[in-house]
């Protein structure tokens, strides 16, 4: 019989506790979440709502005044199949707070990811599916449409790709390049792939172009003032496994069903795990 695994909490998790035992005074956020029925409010240390309930998740906390909380909204959408059955699903719309709780994005977002080292820049998918890279302001560092899809950005870069994805696969017009948080492309769009490095704390990606490999330094890249050319002709064949990074979509049927890794779903779903529908 096998042994059952005994899960932890661990620094990540957060406990509910009635306010009449817990001391907002101790807490050393500017906005503290509290729940009602099934909805996301905050409050400041004396206990005013300062944003009503309203929101299904939040993601982040306010220890300062530049510090920001992605926030979220349910979004139902279905799809008609066969014998007049419909399929429902739901998915979150993302928006943004500052930490007076004041509407920063409306959570309008199939996609809203912060780059990593900079509070001013995020990516954003709108609800026709067009990706873009804006200031905190809203105005548009890269418009809506400019690329297919674009990831947040890490060590000040950001993956870009021009070309679509059709039933969860790669179209061989796909091309890949790298972007800085000024919208200026550093690696041109002329790559087969560009491996993921959002959030995985490396300071190296792999970029392949036909049947060769490189591993290319990221602080090199955002430090040459002129668009690089990479020749791969010297590189190894690329025979690396791909997709070998598990939990970032944990809990989705994609992955935790269909076993799809982090990195295909960032690539070939856009970073949405629900799009795997459109395999069959």
């Amino acid at each position: 019989m096998e042994k059952e695994e005994i899960l932890s909490v661990d620094q990540y998790t957060k406990f509910l506790v009635p306010a009449s035992s817990y001391n907002m005074q101790d807490d050393n956020r500017l906005l503290i979440p509290f729940t009602s029925g099934d909805k996301i409010g905050f409050v400041d240390k004396e206990g005013a709502i300062v944003v009503k309930p309203q929101f299904t998740m939040y993601y982040g906390d306010c220890y300062d005044e530049s510090d920001n909380i992605r926030v979220t909204v349910d979004d139902l959408y279905g799809f008609a199949r066969s014998g007049g059955k419909v399929a429902t699903y739901k998915r979150p719309m993302y928006g943004l707070i500052n930490y007076k709780g004041e509407t920063i994005f409306e959570p309008s977002f199939y996609r809203l990811l912060p780059a990593i080292g900079n509070k001013k820049i995020y990516t954003v998918q709108n609800n026709h599916f067009e990706y873009a890279v804006l200031n905190i302001d809203g105005t548009e560092v890269v418009p809506f449409g400019k690329y297919n899809w674009i990831d947040g950005f890490d060590n000040g870069l950001a993956r870009v790709r021009i070309g679509n994805v059709t039933n969860g696969q790669k179209e061989n017009g796909n091309k890949w390049g790298l972007i800085n948080e000024n919208g200026k492309e550093f690696l041109p769009l002329e790559y087969d792939d560009i491996w993921a490095f959002y959030g995985k704390k490396r300071a190296t990606t792999k970029v392949i172009k036909g049947n060769v490999a490189q591993n290319v330094v990221l602080s090199e890249i955002l430090g040459k003032d002129e668009t690089l050319e990479y020749d791969c002709s010297s590189s190894n064949y690329y025979d690396d496994d791909y997709g070998t990074s598990y939990g970032e979509y944990a809990g989705s049927y994609a992955q935790d069903v269909e076993g799809y890794s982090d990195d295909v779903i960032d690539d070939a779903f856009d970073g949405d795990p629900d799009a795997y529908w459109n395999i069959d």
